[in-house]
């Protein structure tokens, strides 16, 4: 297998379509993209194939060229990462993100987060998770709400909300307590850019909209179609800080990944690997815990999607070598 067509890598990414999974699988082929020429062709595929073996055969959009490098994230993916070896005659590099929950070998190259603890020769774990955060893409965002944000005198503060989780809820309590931190930091001229998720409860939302809808130091995005167009990005771009709730290793990671200070904010519950992922994110000077005010210091981006990308890269062309050998 040559590299693509008209000089260009072939890589397929293939999830299920969640946000979370395909900002993994996309962000990763992107990085790849930026270091060598690639025609990226995204899959979806249906979530309750999950039985873990091969596909019988592949989606009916999954037609040639096949791909140099496949790319996948989440349960769904694993039978079709799998037998792209199989469909290539094992000349494809498969990649698998995350712990597959199933024996590193069915795959080329496995990248899971330092906190699933994974090890083996072909398993590459980085920090976190892999994300489209680039330059480019935080710069473009900021200008598609650049009038909007004029509005919101600085200090931003972007505010991302998960919800509930296996290991966090967010509680009543924490709601509360939320709220009332949001509100102090209102009254000391800080300027909220808050968005939600959508495991954030409704009730979560419901108080939100009762509080800072009309603030006029706060925007607030929820999703509904009157909140106009996700300004997530744009809002990593302009924050001078990000307050991010413990229970997203992809917001965590988007935030540390732009290079802006991190404050942790808790919500009931804990999990071991999760603290594995602070503890890190605080040993690289990227977070500290929220204490109720706004906190800034200096930070250097997170970069670990582009040090997956030359991983894959290296072993692409080691492939390539010992095809070329043989």
């Amino acid at each position: 297998m040559s590299p693509g067509s008209h000089g260009k890598l072939v890589i397929w990414t293939i999830d299920d379509g969640r946000i979370g999974l395909a900002n993994q699988t996309r962000g990763l082929a992107e990085a790849i993209g930026a270091l060598v020429p690639a025609k990226i062709r995204p899959f979806v595929v249906k979530r309750k194939l999950f039985n873990l073996g091969r596909a019988g055969k592949p989606t009916p959009d999954m037609t040639t060229p096949w791909p140099d490098i496949c790319i996948g994230c989440g349960r769904a993916s694993i039978p079709y990462v799998r037998s792209i070896r199989h469909w290539t005659d094992g000349k494809a590099l498969t990649v698998q993100l995350q712990d597959p929950r199933k024996n590193p070998k069915h795959f080329d190259l496995v990248i899971p987060p330092q906190h699933d603890g994974l090890e083996g020769e072909n398993v590459f774990s980085i920090l976190g998770s892999p994300t489209r955060i680039t330059p480019a893409l935080l710069e473009e965002a900021a200008k598609d709400f650049a009038d909007k944000m004029k509005a919101y005198p600085r200090p931003h503060l972007a505010v991302l909300l998960g919800g509930n989780s296996k290991h966090h809820k967010f509680t009543p309590k924490i709601t509360k307590r939320l709220i009332k931190s949001l509100q102090g930091l209102l009254g000391n001229q800080v300027s909220l850019l808050i968005t939600t998720s959508r495991r954030t409860p409704k009730r979560v939302i419901r108080a939100l909209r009762r509080q800072f809808a009309d603030q006029d130091q706060a925007w607030l995005w929820t999703g509904a179609p009157k909140d106009g167009p996700n300004p997530y990005f744009a809002f990593l771009q302009e924050a001078d800080a990000v307050l991010v709730t413990n229970d997203s290793t992809n917001m965590l990671t988007e935030a540390a990944s732009v290079g802006r200070p991190i404050l942790l904010f808790n919500l009931e519950g804990k999990e071991e690997k999760f603290n594995q992922l602070y503890d890190s994110l605080a040993g690289e000077g990227l977070a500290r815990p929220f204490t109720g005010s706004l906190a800034t210091w200096p930070v250097e981006p997170l970069d670990e999607t582009n040090r997956a990308a030359k991983e894959v890269v290296r072993r692409l062309y080691v492939r390539l070598k010992e095809n070329k050998d043989v």
